[in-house]
């Protein structure tokens, strides 16, 4: 096993060696070689013995810590229990050493510890001879930051932003039609647009940073219901202004594979925002089929969200507006075994209509919908696909021997990697896709928004007892999401602000079973009827498990209880007449069904006014001038209809 170890200086102020697991901590990832010796020159070391205390609670926050090896405790004075452990490569006292302010928490060496100091009189000599190490240190700071803030927090949107920086990321230029295309889409929604040209032309020979400009500046921001900083390329004085000076940082960029070094802007960037503020926009020339290499540029440069835009026309641009206007339109797909197809005969009415949804959460079936309608796929892709799945592989007629699950997976597995594609990950979808499953590990909702695209939806149908749970790599094990949260609204909500067209099933109708339950047979007779096929219809017309299975995992659902905004309008396909969860073989028909009533529907509700399809197709459309507003602004001009498409309101 390596050590954490660094060797020993030979002399005052003599530089440490490197070649060492030290060269992968993240405060110092973005250094040079050169700058890290130079880095660690002007720190000194402090070796301590199991027991000794490093930080004292209430003492002066004076100098900065890092672990080399070892472990350290945490104590609060008033809790006899540790909060925190920290260990290699992790930084003790940064938040009292930044801010200025006394320690809140005792730390104490729980094994022999080494850790280097840099006091605050070394890091003002740093900061004087060397800033770009520690400009380099703070946006390292920054990202281990939100690193640890993502671990502790569920993943959410940042509030609605006034205030947008658009900034060249990677080190290629993008096609200059994607600005010019996506500055003429943003002023036709009626955002304000501010670049170095117009600033040097209001103020002529003046600096930034003078009184003037912040003033002009604040009056812009304060007037106009977005404003959009475009910061251009390179790390230029007015690219960093723009970037302290918004709410949220959009970083566009070829759609080619990037370096792996961060430019200086986008270090920059992320050392101001959080990755809950950023978002990354891929530029490509084409709309192909088939996208990749996104995870490699979120490896990179972290973001809550990203964008792919294809230039060959102004879909994927006129998307990317509504979401930094505040009025995306999500899909929201229900869970409900064969049913699924109603969504995607709801979604070919709305298509047809014109609607573009920019983003789709899925749960159970619903997911496995909305992951073809992130791909682009159209409806007749997807009930061909449906059919493979569920009929052709024959998938959920499959028993096996039940030691893990009652039916074998492994048809099932293979016909959705067949549909979705082996290495199709969820981060290279034309639109953004998110699968709910249940964390049976964490005992919690679990929001797959990365990896296999395939794997997250199987991970959001595996309906417990008759599939095996899907593992990750981390060890968690997850089963399907209708446990939790059948209809997602709600994390689509935390995504996104804007409208949303949410299909679900309601609960299962209320059924009385005229079945024997003496005559129901044991193993030896059901044995006997699966060998001899002439006895099976002896067997008594009883529920199938699946039938029974998910009737248990959705009794507890609360359907009346959505988190419903005025903005949202829900919808729900009636089913056709003897058509059960488990009747995979009636796709078809469920589909033509659904799909001749959402556009009766549709006629209906746009006759009738109804607010909640008027901004979804609004929205459709593209956002006209003076459109830019929040969910509340939306939901001041809309009345508070919560439209259940079946006849009557969803909520009284």
């Amino acid at each position: 096993m390596q050590s954490n170890r660094v060797p020993p200086t030979h002399a005052t102020g003599a530089t440490f060696a490197w070649g060492n697991p030290s060269d992968d901590f993240a405060l110092f990832r973005t250094l040079s070689a050169e700058q890290r010796v130079i880095a660690f020159a002007a720190m000194t070391r402090r070796d301590l013995v199991r027991g000794q205390l490093l930080v004292e609670q209430g003492g002066a926050s004076d100098a900065l810590f890092l672990v080399l090896h070892g472990a350290l405790a945490v104590y609060r004075t008033d809790q006899p229990e540790p909060i925190a452990e920290l260990r290699a490569g992790e930084l003790v006292g940064e938040v009292g050493f930044f801010a200025n302010i006394p320690r809140t928490a005792n730390v104490i060496a729980i094994r022999d510890t080494s850790v280097m100091v840099l006091t605050r009189a070394a890091y003002a000599k740093l900061a004087q001879d060397a800033p770009a190490i520690v400009e380099a240190v703070l946006a390292a700071l920054a990202r281990r930051f939100a690193t640890e803030t993502a671990r502790l927090l569920p993943a959410r949107a940042s509030p609605k932003a006034r205030t947008v920086a658009l900034v060249t990321g990677g080190h290629r230029p993008v096609p200059p039609e994607f600005e010019q295309r996506l500055r003429n889409s943003l002023a036709a929604a009626g955002a304000e647009i501010v670049d170095l040209a117009r600033l040097e032309a209001m103020f002529p020979g003046r600096a930034l940073d003078t009184s003037e400009v912040a003033d002009w500046l604040n009056r812009i921001e304060y007037d106009a219901p977005l404003v959009v900083y475009v910061g251009g390329e390179g790390a230029s004085d007015w690219s960093r202004k723009a970037i302290r000076q918004a709410d949220l940082v959009v970083f566009a960029c070829r759609g080619d594979a990037p370096a792996p070094v961060l430019t200086e802007i986008e270090s920059f960037a992320c050392g101001v925002h959080p990755a809950s503020a950023r978002r990354l926009v891929r530029v490509h020339d084409r709309r192909r089929s088939e996208v990749s290499g996104t995870a490699a540029w979120l490896a990179r440069l972290p973001c809550f969200m990203h964008h792919h835009v294809a230039l060959e026309d102004m879909i994927d641009i006129d998307s990317l507006v509504r979401f930094l206007c505040g009025r995306a339109v999500g899909f929201v797909a229900g869970g409900g075994g064969s049913l699924g197809t109603a969504h995607v005969g709801v979604y070919k009415a709305f298509r047809e209509r014109g609607v573009m949804f920019d983003i789709f959460v899925g749960t159970s079936v619903g997911s496995a919908m909305a992951a073809g309608f992130a791909k682009n796929y159209d409806a007749e892709h997807l009930e061909r696909g449906t059919h493979e799945i569920f009929v052709s592989s024959r998938s959920f007629r499959r028993p096996t021997w039940p030691r893990y699950a009652l039916l074998d997976h492994k048809a099932f597995d293979a016909a959705l990697a067949d549909q979705y594609g082996h290495d199709c990950r969820i981060e290279d979808c034309w639109r953004p896709f998110a699968a709910v499953a249940t964390n049976l590990s964490t005992h919690s909702l679990e929001l797959i928004r990365t990896g296999l695209l395939w794997q997250a939806v199987r991970a959001s149908s595996a309906i417990p007892g008759l599939l095996p749970p899907f593992y990750t790599r981390d060890g968690v094990m997850l089963v399907d999401g209708c446990l939790v949260d059948n209809v997602p609204l709600g994390p689509m909500h935390q995504m996104k602000s804007g409208p949303n067209l949410v299909v679900h099933f309601g609960e299962p109708a209320t059924e009385m079973f005229d079945v024997d339950y003496a005559a129901l047979p044991g193993r030896f007779e059901l044995l006997a009827s699966l060998l001899m096929p002439f006895r099976r219809k002896a067997l008594p017309a009883a529920p199938s498990a699946v039938n029974v299975l998910w009737r248990s995992l959705v009794a507890h659902q609360r359907y009346d209880t959505l988190p419903t905004t005025p903005l949202d309008m829900v919808m729900r396909p009636p089913t056709p007449d003897g058509i059960d969860v488990t009747d995979f073989d009636r796709h078809q028909e469920i589909f033509q069904s659904s799909y001749h009533w959402a556009r009766e529907t549709i006629a209906g509700l746009e006759a009738a006014h109804d607010p909640a399809i008027a901004a979804i197709v609004a929205s459709a459309r593209g956002v006209e001038t003076g459109a830019v507003t929040g969910a509340s602004d939306g939901a001041d001009q809309a009345s508070a209809v919560n439209t259940a498409v079946f006849g009557e309101p969803l909520l009284p």
